[in-house]
């Protein structure tokens, strides 16, 4: 059969819109690019120089950037880029993102991807730590017994330090600590003895400040669920156990763990 040209017209009209069509669904579902990002993810709250930043476990590692789906799924894979804002050269990234260190100092970090950049992320470049140390002996801690919960929690700081080659004092260095010596408490599923922050929220690891010192956990008394009377009754003063450790490239540091023993008092709360 012959084709008109109007027929002919009609067909091309047709494969165009069709082309036109498959174009637009490509387009539309076609990647775009993450709807979000993550933080900046460090292995390490901390750098050594003259070494690569390791994981807790003292394996060296990369830092990431998720990205997410519109849906809050991790897209695998996807790149993304790393740099440092610095001009002093303390620091710099590997083609695969890792992190070294160059110089002593603090080097400002920043991640990217889908053209969207994380927050700045401040990196210690320290010496290599070494040793684990008691800031100073903990005081006593009062707990008192109030009339109502608010009144019956006593807390304790648990002061402990890093240093590094040379005695210097080391940022950045992740401190664990366990109780292994507890009170007795009155309540099968609440202890009256734990660990947390300056709030009372628990919490088991602190990482030092800029003088070394990690002194932000503390050991939280619950009084009202205590069980020895004695202890109760003001007639004797016990003990809490707290172990702390820390480590470099898998390896603990000297001193570490480190026990550190607090007295504990219980004294009538004055409201």
């Amino acid at each position: 059969m012959r084709l008109t040209s109007a027929l002919r017209r009609r067909i091309a009209a047709g494969f165009l819109a069709c082309a036109t069509i498959a174009v637009a669904c490509v387009d539309m579902s076609a990647p775009k690019g993450a709807a979000s990002i993550s933080p900046l993810q460090l292995p390490s709250p901390f750098v050594v120089r003259g070494d690569t930043m390791r994981d807790s476990a003292g394996n060296v590692a990369p830092v990431t950037v998720t990205s997410y789906t519109a849906g809050g799924v991790p897209i695998a894979d996807f790149p993304f880029e790393t740099f440092v804002l610095d001009t002093m050269l303390r620091a710099h990234f590997t083609l695969t993102h890792l992190l070294i260190g160059d110089k002593l100092g603090t080097v400002t970090t920043v991640g990217q991807a889908s053209g969207v950049q994380t927050l700045t992320v401040n990196v210690p470049v320290t010496v290599r730590p070494t040793t684990l140390l008691l800031g100073k002996t903990p005081d006593t801690l009062f707990a008192p017994v109030g009339s109502d919960s608010a009144t019956s929690v006593g807390r304790s700081i648990l002061p402990t330090i890093v240093k590094g080659v040379g005695d210097t004092t080391v940022q950045g260095v992740i401190v664990r600590y366990r109780i292994t010596r507890t009170l007795e408490s009155s309540s099968p599923t609440v202890p009256s003895v734990y660990l947390s922050d300056g709030a009372g929220k628990p919490m088991t690891v602190d990482t030092t400040d800029a003088s070394g010192s990690a002194n932000k956990r503390q050991v939280t008394v619950f009084t009202r669920l205590l069980t020895d009377q004695a202890l109760i009754n003001g007639q004797k003063i016990d003990t809490v156990v707290v172990e702390a450790t820390a480590s470099y490239k898998g390896a603990p540091l000297s001193g570490s763990p480190l026990t550190i023993f607090v007295p504990v008092k219980v004294t009538i709360a004055i409201r």
